[in-house]
């Protein structure tokens, strides 16, 4: 029985959860049904090729390493200044707190930036003793 910590390090079952999740954000974008947010569409396409690159192969070579990188720094350059602006609007005393929730941009774009450093540590092995 595998514990929590390893299934977490599983490549292959964490990138087909974040392809997923990629996918239905993918179609709630082409739908209409959410804001087309140039923000959300970059992240979205660096978490959707870094999750592609673990699912063809979990343990990338140099070159797959780098496109996932490339991609990664991309996605988290987007995502910290898009997380940035936000704090902006706080110290501006601009932020509407009572808005923030789940689906919230700031939120969103945390959880991004935290998935994309998960997805970066797992194809360069960062759960190596």
């Amino acid at each position: 029985m595998e514990t929590v910590s390893e299934l977490l390090r599983n490549r292959r079952l964490v990138a087909a959860g974040v392809l997923a999740v990629v996918l239905l954000t993918l179609g709630l974008d082409v739908a209409g049904l959410v804001f087309p947010c140039p923000y959300c569409r970059t992240q979205r396409a660096a978490l959707g090729v870094i999750a592609l690159i673990l699912l063809v192969a979990p343990r990338p070579g140099l070159f797959g390493r780098f496109l996932a990188a490339l991609a990664g720094v991309f996605g988290l350059v987007v995502g910290v200044t898009q997380n940035f602006n936000h704090i902006k609007k706080m110290n501006k005393g601009e932020f509407d707190w009572a808005a923030v929730d789940i689906g919230h941009p700031w939120v969103l774009s945390g959880l991004a930036v935290i998935t994309l450093v998960w997805l970066l540590m797992l194809v360069f092995e960062g759960d190596r003793r």
